[in-house]
Parts: C-alpha cells; sequence; structure tokens
C-alpha cells in the first residue's frame, strides 16, 4: 500500500507524529525546569539528578522533533506550519534559557567528577555554556524562522515537463534516461523551476548572513566560521585542515573522476559531457542501458530492505521492522520536502525516515544510508541513558550511514540479478569519487563565504565564487553556451542554508566507510561487529576513539585520499 491510498483516517505515521496541543506549550515543561533549578545539588546528586534532566531535555526534543517533520511532510499546510513556528518562537527560546541554567549550576557544583562516559559531554556543556549569549536566544528564533523560508520555497516546488507536472525528485529521476534529448529536457525544466525560486532564494540567504554575522559578533567572535566551529565542537581539526583537504581533492580525486566520466561518455558517443550527461548521484551507463528500476513503489522497496537486512544481520532486520510501524514515509508526492533524512524521537527510542522515492536504484543506496542512522539512534539508544550520550560527534554520524551502503552490497541476490548487481557496486563506488569533489567545493564555499566573504558580500559575490570553485572541481562539465546563472546558483543547496558548514562530515565518512567496506572483504563478521559496537559508544568516547572502534583511521589528508582512490580503481571494472 503506497502512502497516497492509506486508508481514510489517522496514518501510523500521522499517529507516529501527533503532539496533543497541551504538550507543544511551554507550561508542558517549565515546571520541571524550574524544579531541577530549585533542587539542592551536590557532587553526589548529581547523577540522580542528571537522570531528571535528560528526562524532560528529551521530552522537549521529541515534541521538537515529531513538529518539525511533520512541518517538513506538508510544506503546503499553513496550520502545520504555523504550529511548529509558534513552538520554534514560544517554546524553544524558554528550553535555551533553562538548559544554560542548569549548565551553569551543574558546572558550578563543587568538587563534581564526571563518570569517564559523561566527561566529554560535560567538556561540550562547559564549551556550550561560554558561548551562550542571550542576544542570540532571540535572533535564533529568527535564524530558524529564515532557515523554513527555504524549506517552504523548495517543498512546494514544482516541475512542468512534457505537459506533465512533476515533483524535484520525479524530475531528477528522468536525468537517468538513456535518452540524451529527454534528459536535456528534464535538465532544463529542473533548471527553469530552480531558476523560479531563485530570486526568492536569494533573499533568504542575504537574510541568514546577516544573521549569522550577527550571532558571530553577539558572541565576540570575528567571524561566523569561528562562531560555529564552536558550536559544532570541532576540536580535532582546523581550518587549515578544511584547506589541505580541499587541494588534496582537486588533485587526487577530481582527475579519478574526470576519467570515469569520459569513459562513461567515450562508451556513449559524446564529444562532450554536457550538464544533463553528469548527475554525481548516479553515473550514466557506459552501454546506454536504463537506469536499474528495482521497485515502483515504497511498500515494495520497504520489502525488499528487509530482506537484505534478514540476510545481512537477523537483529538489523527486527530493528528495521519496527520502523515499518509508521517510522517510514518514502513516498514523494506534492507538498513534501524534497530531501531525505533521519529523525528521532528520544523519548522512545525511535528513529523515523523521511525520503522521496520514485522508483531507482539510488533510492534504494539512499533507503539503506538513512536506516543506517536509524541503527546508530537504535543502537546508542540501547546502550546510552543519557540522550547527550546518544548518537555521535558530527565527524561520525555519517559512517553508520554510509558503511550500510556497503554492507549491504552483498545481499542484494534477491533485488538484483548479478549483472544488475555488478551495476550497482560499480555505481556505489563510482558514487564516492563523484561526491568528493562536490563535498570539497560546497565544504570550500562556506569557508569563502563566512571567513573571507566581507559581510556585506553580494548575491553576485556568491554566484562568483560558487562558479570558479565549480570549474575548479568540475571541470570535465561542459557549459559553452548555455545560462551560466544556472550553473551559478549551485549554491542553493539544502545544506548552505539549514546546516551551516555540515558537509565536509559527509567526505570523512565516505572514506571511513570505503574502509570499513575493505574490511568486510576479508573479515564481514568482525566487520559488522566492529560497525555495531561503535554504535553504541554514542558519544562517550572522542571522534578518533570512535574511527578506531569502527576499524579505520580518523584521517582526510592527501597521502589516505590518494591510496583509497587507488582501492577505488583496483575495484572498478576495467
Amino acid at each position: 500500500m503506497t502512502t497516497t491510498d492509506r486508508p481514510s483516517g489517522p496514518s501510523a505515521v500521522e499517529a507516529k507524529l501527533h503532539v496533543p496541543a497541551d504538550d507543544s506549550r511551554w507550561e508542558a515543561f517549565a515546571g520541571r525546569y524550574r524544579a531541577l533549578l530549585d533542587a539542592p545539588l551536590d557532587a553526589a546528586g548529581v547523577p540522580d539528578w542528571l537522570t531528571d534532566w535528560n528526562a524532560v531535555s528529551s521530552a522537549v526534543t521529541d515534541v521538537a522533533a515529531r513538529l518539525s517533520t511533520h512541518a517538513d511532510l506538508h510544506t503546503d499546510r499553513p496550520d502545520v506550519q504555523e504550529r511548529y513556528q509558534t513552538f520554534v518562537a514560544q517554546v524553544l527560546p524558554q528550553v535555551e534559557r533553562a538548559e544554560q541554567a542548569l549548565k551553569e549550576k551543574l558546572l558550578g557544583v563543587p568538587d563534581f567528577m564526571p563518570a569517564p562516559d559523561f566527561a566529554l559531554n560535560f567538556r561540550r556543556m562547559r564549551d556550550a555554556a561560554a558561548l551562550y549569549r542571550e542576544a542570540n536566544v532571540t535572533l535564533g528564533v529568527t535564524h530558524e524562522a529564515q532557515k523554513n523560508r527555504y524549506s517552504v520555497a523548495t517543498g512546494n516546488q514544482t516541475v512542468s515537463l512534457n505537459g506533465e507536472t512533476l515533483t524535484i525528485p520525479q524530475a531528477k529521476q528522468r536525468l537517468d534516461s538513456p535518452d540524451r534529448a529527454a534528459r536535456e529536457a528534464a535538465w532544463r525544466a529542473l533548471s527553469d523551476s530552480n531558476m523560479g525560486v531563485a530570486d526568492e532564494l536569494d533573499g533568504v540567504m542575504l537574510d541568514l548572513i546577516a544573521t549569522r554575522w550577527q550571532l558571530a559578533r553577539n558572541a565576540d567572535l570575528p567571524t561566523f566560521r569561528d562562531y560555529q566551529w564552536r558550536a559544532l565542537d570541532r576540536v580535532d581539526y582546523t581550518p587549515a585542515d578544511c584547506a589541505a583537504f580541499h587541494e588534496a581533492v582537486r588533485d587526487e580525486v577530481v582527475p579519478l573522476a574526470a576519467r570515469i566520466v569520459r569513459g562513461i561518455a567515450d562508451g556513449l558517443g559524446l564529444d562532450r559531457v554536457r550538464p544533463w550527461d553528469y548527475n554525481r548521484n548516479n553515473l550514466l551507463d557506459p552501454q546506454g542501458r536504463e537506469s536499474l528500476k528495482p521497485f515502483r513503489t515504497g511498500q515494495e522497496l520497504e520489502t525488499l530492505a528487509e530482506a537484505a537486512f534478514e540476510s545481512l544481520d537477523a537483529d538489523l532486520a527486527a530493528r528495521f521492522r519496527q520502523m515499518r510501524g509508521g517510522l517510514l514515509d518514502l513516498e514523494s508526492r506534492p507538498g513534501k520536502m524534497t530531501h531525505a533524512y533521519c529523525q528521532y524521537f528520544p523519548t522512545r527510542n525511535e528513529p523515523f525516515v523521511l525520503m522521496n522515492v520514485v522508483g531507482t536504484a539510488e533510492d534504494v543506496r539512499v533507503l539503506f544510508h538513512e536506516v543506517g542512522h536509524a541503527f546508530h539512534g537504535f543502537y546508542s539508544g540501547d546502550a546510552q541513558p543519557l540522550a547527550w550520550n546518544r548518537w555521535s560527534p558530527i565527524e561520525f554520524v555519517e559512517i553508520p550511514s554510509m558503511a550500510m551502503e556497503f554492507l549491504t552490497l552483498d545481499h542484494l541476490g534477491h533485488v538484483f540479478t548479478p549483472e544488475e548487481l555488478g551495476r550497482y557496486r560499480e555505481k556505489q563506488l563510482q558514487g564516492v569519487v563523484a561526491f568528493l569533489p562536490w563535498a570539497a567545493q560546497m565544504d570550500a564555499f562556506q569557508h569563502w563565504l563566512y571567513a573571507e566573504a566581507p559581510e556585506n558580500v553580494t548575491i553576485a559575490d556568491l554566484d562568483a565564487r560558487w562558479l570558479e570553485l565549480d570549474r575548479t572541481f568540475h571541470p570535465f562539465v561542459n557549459w559553452d553556451g548555455l545560462d551560466e546563472r544556472v550553473r551559478a546558483k549551485g549554491w542553493q543547496y539544502y545544506h548552505v542554508f539549514q546546516v551551516p558548514f555540515y558537509y565536509i562530515e559527509y567526505a570523512m565518512c565516505y572514506l571511513a566507510a570505503v574502509g570499513v567496506w575493505r574490511g568486510a572483504q576479508t573479515d564481514p563478521a568482525g566487520a559488522l561487529a566492529r560497525y555495531r559496537a561503535s554504535l553504541q559508544l554514542g558519544s562517550t568516547v572522542s571522534v578518533p576513539d570512535l574511527y578506531r572502534a569502527a576499524g579505520v583511521e580518523f584521517r582526510f589528508d592527501r597521502e589516505h585520499i590518494r591510496g583509497l582512490m587507488a582501492f577505488i580503481e583496483t575495484q572498478l571494472p576495467g
């Protein structure tokens, strides 16, 4: 049964996301916070006090997550949008103030020494408390409202193609066609749709830049990069390390990507690679075959995924079956945010996956990716009673998802024929190579925007810088004679608006995921055991220690990248 033909009445998904009106008001939490603030506290009483704090903090996070996800599923419903924005504006600022007061109370307890599994988060609380500014509480409401304008604009975006009205994911599927004319038509229709909202998104971005500069100034920091570096708790690497990564990708990965793309173009008899010939998420088939379409509906995708998890590991399969009870919303439809993500409801230790599937093999990969995140939530939630200790720092958090893309490769015999599975595996490896230049470009753009560009940067400046970077990291795509404004707006991307500076982590974790897979080729049981053990650690150990637990190194330097690219080349056919 698809999302669109469920029986009338509240669906399982809607039931999971339902928040009673009284539960979304500040009054639902105020008394519990006040009790924590008023309670006498000494070092011996901290563990029980933390348990009570964890309960109310988790309850707030749970409500926020459900309201946010519901808003993303209904971008075309003003009542749903208003309810979420009201919570953001009226409840979250009060919560932020209360959480700061509790941090200060904890930090002031004489002679308190955190247990080893809480030491890192105690340090993070100390650093977060130092970054806190009352002025940024109010400004944070503005920031969230500005980000939501992006979600609404893109969530309601449609594409007109050959007399059809399509969602963005449905239109992007046409870019996989072996028919070059069909690809070009889809690309031009998508470009027209994107340009139709470009001016609106330009305005949102200028507002966000102004707000982000003010957040940094309020915190007495010179740039928003400095502010976000602290907010994201980046303590294991520096901006200089990121710049070295950009250069390494330019020199070690871009040439390999160019060779792969040129080989595909030669196979198809293309004299040049145009934008409609290059989809980094799903490179064209060099023999001109149709893209793999292993399912038709979200329900079919769920069924084939469950069988893959059954083959891989019984407990993983059981977790996925639990998700099929209202914790998956996979179908693409109008009025639904076009991105894919995994949300988390801490009070019930339940992850939730939102996607926009259209029947492609790429959807299969993305589902395994997002469900890998879900496994991270499940396992860290089982092992770590305190919500602060669940999940992991963002430098690790994509390893559970990206490694799952690889660990499932040998468990898809029920989905693909051997020949099709070979194609799927090749796409997976090509996808790593194609992704790294994009990740470096995205990260380099944000370093420039938030640390090098002036505060009064213009949209023309943003467009020009993106063009410069795109020519550096994607020189193999030919734009001659095309409207460069379309290319220049490539920065109008989800993460730039919604989660600034969260992107290089995908590259770090993709490199690590390749390492996990390389280990699984000789010791599959051991690789899976290390994978699960690292997820259970949650946020209780450092990033390098998490990587070691997964059986890999925390590295993204030139030598490491060069070695992994050489390994990938040995795994590609030909």
